[in-house]
């Protein structure tokens, strides 16, 4: 009878949890004022009507791809994404982020990507009616511990040069002449890293 008391005292069950690696979540998306005064043509996203983005993000170097044109949806701090990526202490990670979502007017060459952004963006918005947002962020996790997580990755979005109005004036003398300016094409140099 005592053995049996005994091993009934000594049965007592202890569960150890070990904390895995935490996911990588995207917070609020912050978009920067406007910069066309008239609001019946600006088709500007703001901070309140952001519903997605892209988003790429590597690893250490462009090489260590954690996202590729991951489609991020929701509002308002509230973003998902379907293929989960997890934080490893010891690193740095470097997003980028294009809006509207998987627009036919945008297209991104991850080829010249760097710390400094995802690659170069070829926008053709013919007819004004599309914002062109885009953000960068940067996280490390070198001083963090398995377990611990930077946070959600807020990100503060820009507009591009969909936000750009041109004005042309002519030199002639005579006030019936006018030139009509079409498809003005601007190539802005790209940056070195």
């Amino acid at each position: 009878v005592l053995a049996i008391a005994g091993l009934v005292a000594c049965s007592q069950e202890q569960t150890l949890v070990q904390q895995g690696p935490a996911p990588m979540e995207f917070g609020a998306a912050f978009v920067e004022g406007a910069t066309r005064a008239d609001k019946a043509v600006d088709p500007s996203t703001t901070t309140e009507s952001i519903k997605g983005f892209d988003v790429w993000g590597f690893m250490d170097s462009p090489a260590g791809k954690v996202f590729e044109g991951e489609d991020v949806t929701g509002s308002k701090g509230n973003f998902t994404y379907v293929n989960t990526q997890y934080w490893i202490p010891g690193h740095d990670y470097y997003f980028a982020a294009l809006a509207p979502m998987n627009s036919a007017n945008w297209k991104l060459n991850t080829e010249a990507a760097n710390t400094y952004g995802a690659g170069i963006v070829d926008f053709h918005n013919v007819d004004g009616t599309e914002d062109l947002l885009y953000a960068a962020e940067m996280v490390s996790t070198k001083n963090l511990q398995v377990g611990e997580t930077p946070g959600v990755v807020e990100l503060q979005f820009s507009h591009l040069l969909s936000k750009v109005k041109f004005s042309f004036t002519n030199g002639f003398d005579n006030a019936n002449a006018y030139i009509d300016v079409k498809e003005v094409t601007m190539e802005v140099p790209a940056f070195a890293s």
